[in-house]
């Protein structure tokens, strides 16, 4: 919520920073399955997971577990205190995102905080949401970006085309971040991968529409002018309604390859930024700025003998990407290369 101020799931786990990241705590841990948290302030937030549901008025002193609806929620996005949204149910097909569903999941909203929570209606498919304020939102379903400007009754689209399905089942994910009243950044993903590339485009999105800002060079899709940080879509932050930070990685290119871009003029300028440090495959990202900036994701190293081991890791950098700091490390854990 601040420079100082900020908190982090893994799976089991909730942490929290009060200087910045240079020291982590753990707040909450235990078999929790979480993916996803979100504060509106620096008292008030929630953590999500396929199988709970936590709140917490105290910035993380205590948490709370609420009631799960049916079907589960997925993922939440508050704008104050009580008032919510949230995509629940649905099923995914193993991906490293497990919060956005491929398919079968849907829109919820509440007004007590996530004690209670109504269906809103929605395109088929959803897969993410945000809102601005209570009336202007952003809907990522079935690998289409829509948007509201009545709170959700009614969505205006699809602005985006759709990438299709490779015909084995497998199907595109649309997620998207809020920025601003009436802008938000969106990326499109997939369907399948191949050859080492993953198919993904970068949108800004307005009251005008939505807008491609890049594509990985394999893309079937619309081809905008910008090329993919990377061959394989990874976190993306939006910073403002002109600009966000989009960062990708490279299976294919060896450990440490995690090259990231930031976006700006609303898309009309891609800055490359070199490689997220101490990285191998990033998988959550929090920027304030283009040189401030969190990234949550797992190392791997590899030895002569073809054993590995990974660590679960947040970098942080100050100087936009010159410089990465590890500022926290989970045990390294072992296995058969």
């Amino acid at each position: 919520m601040s420079a100082g101020q900020g908190w982090a799931v893994g799976q089991n786990v909730i942490l929290a920073t009060t200087d910045g990241g240079a020291h982590w705590r753990v707040q909450l841990s235990g078999a929790l399955n979480l993916t996803a948290v979100d504060f509106v302030n620096g008292q008030d937030g929630w953590a999500a997971g396929n199988t709970s549901l936590l709140a917490t008025t105290d910035a993380g002193a205590h948490w709370t577990a609420l009631p799960e609806p049916c079907p589960v929620i997925r993922s939440v996005h508050f704008i104050s205190p009580t008032a919510g949204f949230a995509v629940a149910g649905g099923t995914d097909d193993g991906g490293y995102n497990t919060a956005v569903p491929d398919q079968g999941g849907v829109v919820l909203t509440t007004s007590d905080g996530g004690h209670t929570w109504r269906t809103l209606p929605a395109p088929a498919d959803a897969q993410s949401v945000c809102f601005s304020d209570p009336a202007h939102g952003w809907l990522g379903a079935g690998g289409r970006l829509y948007r509201s400007v009545d709170g959700g009754q009614r969505w205006s689209g699809p602005l985006t085309p759709s990438s299709g399905d490779t015909g084995g089942g497998y199907t595109a994910e649309m997620n998207v971040q809020c920025a601003g009243v009436g802008s938000a950044w969106a990326l499109s993903i997939g369907p399948g991968a191949a050859m080492s590339q993953e198919p993904h485009i970068g949108y800004h999105a307005d009251a005008s529409g939505a807008t491609g800002v890049f594509a990985e060079q394999y893309f079937p899709g619309p081809n905008p002018p910008g090329r993919a940080p990377g061959s394989y879509a990874g976190p993306f932050s939006a910073l403002s309604p002109s600009a966000a930070v989009f960062i990708d990685y490279c299976p294919a290119c060896g450990p440490g390859t995690a090259p990231w871009d930031v976006a700006t003029g609303s898309g009309a300028t891609l800055t490359v930024k070199g490689n997220v440090g101490k990285l191998t495959h990033p998988q959550a990202a929090s920027f304030l700025s283009a040189q401030a900036g969190w990234v949550a994701g797992t190392a791997t190293e590899f030895t002569d003998t073809g054993k590995s081991r990974s660590q679960q890791r947040i970098v942080a950098t100050t100087d936009g990407g010159a410089t990465w700091q590890v500022e926290y490390a989970s045990p390294w854990t072992p296995w058969a290369g």
